[in-house]
């Protein structure tokens, strides 16, 4: 793993040595980049929650002035409470008359003429009789039930224009923070990624604070991304996504990382080729022989004759046509003006 991020942020070439020697830190330091990469990440996110707050939020719909919702709490009130304080009322009625069936039927077999609850018989007959009106109160319950659910879907398909509405400006209020956000971020991270390219070509030794903005900005500007992505993917589309990752521990566990490729793949492509733009070695070795510097290792070339007196990479060989001295990546004799035709 390593290896592959050195080859993907590392130099290009072992022929290419932009600095005398390698950086070594301390521990105190890498501890005080750490925090001061923290800092750095926590002064954005306070930038993204004031811009955040700046957008109006979206209120809420209110349903409950829809006509439809009024009748459904209507007909709840009026017709289905009602008839389950009936049924309540019933049932303690029928628990009352089973407890004096028992007691009727105790007083009998003790052989007591006096019965406080009557005869067994009759206190029978009014059990039989709350059950069977308490059978004709469920069934008409179920009936009014059904005219509930029917009002509530009707009140459903009434809120729909408005679940619609309020999804629409959720999603627009959610592009526009985002528009925000990127006016902050964008600038930001293309900033700290320029600092960090041109500290690292100069080998500077503010490249490590550099790193420190770079990692902040990646994160803050990630973090952005991954938000108004979230916000505007269907919501359907994520449930079932979702319920194809909870089938089995296999399936999510595959699923989590094939998320996190498509993120390093998309986001990840997308550092590594500006960065290697950014940081191309053709570029900025024409950059320094214009500096008037070696193009591997940045050593002054007025110091220098035919070898590079910092790394000792040759630098001039002599022309085929007139023999005099030229710079190895001259394509053109500055002497003769011919084409070179030998190199060493």
């Amino acid at each position: 793993m390593f290896k592959i991020f050195k080859k993907l942020f590392g130099k290009h070439s072992k022929e290419l040595h932009f600095s005398y020697e390698e950086k070594k830190y301390s521990f105190g330091v890498k501890v005080l980049v750490a925090l001061l990469t923290l800092i750095i990440l926590m002064l954005s996110e306070r930038a993204i929650v004031d811009l955040q707050s700046g957008i109006p939020s979206v209120n809420y719909p209110n349903y409950r002035d829809l006509v439809e919702n009024r009748n459904v709490e209507h007909f709840s009130k009026t017709v289905i409470q009602p008839l389950q304080q009936a049924r309540w009322q019933l049932e303690s009625r029928k628990r009352e008359a089973r407890s004096e069936y028992d007691t009727s039927l105790l007083e009998q077999i003790a052989g007591e003429d006096e019965r406080i609850y009557g005869h067994q018989d009759s206190v029978r007959d009014t059990v039989d009789t709350t059950q069977a009106d308490l059978a004709k109160l469920d069934l008409q319950i179920s009936q009014k039930q059904a005219e509930l659910d029917d009002l509530r879907e009707i009140a459903r398909i009434a809120e729909e224009p408005l679940r619609r509405e309020y999804v629409k400006q959720i999603r627009i209020r959610q592009l526009k923070v985002f528009l925000w956000e990127a006016i902050f971020w964008i600038p930001f991270f293309f900033i700290t990624l320029w600092w960090y390219s041109r500290t690292k070509r100069k080998d500077s030794r503010w490249e490590i604070i550099a790193v420190a903005a770079l990692i902040a900005s990646s994160i803050i500007s990630l973090q952005s991304f991954s938000i108004f992505l979230w916000s505007w993917i269907p919501k359907e589309l994520l449930e079932k996504l979702w319920e194809i990752l909870q089938a089995t521990l296999l399936t999510r566990i595959v699923g989590y990382y094939l998320m996190m490729a498509v993120i390093i793949l998309l986001l990840g492509g997308l550092i590594v080729s500006v960065h290697r733009r950014a940081t191309d070695p053709v570029r900025g070795g024409k950059r320094k022989i214009r500096n008037m510097q070696c193009p591997t290792c940045t050593y002054p070339l007025d110091l220098s004759e035919e070898y590079c007196g910092g790394c000792g990479k040759q630098i001039k060989d002599t022309c085929g046509s007139c023999g005099k001295m030229n710079y190895t990546w001259a394509a053109v004799c500055e002497h003769c003006g011919k084409k070179k035709n030998n190199s060493n």
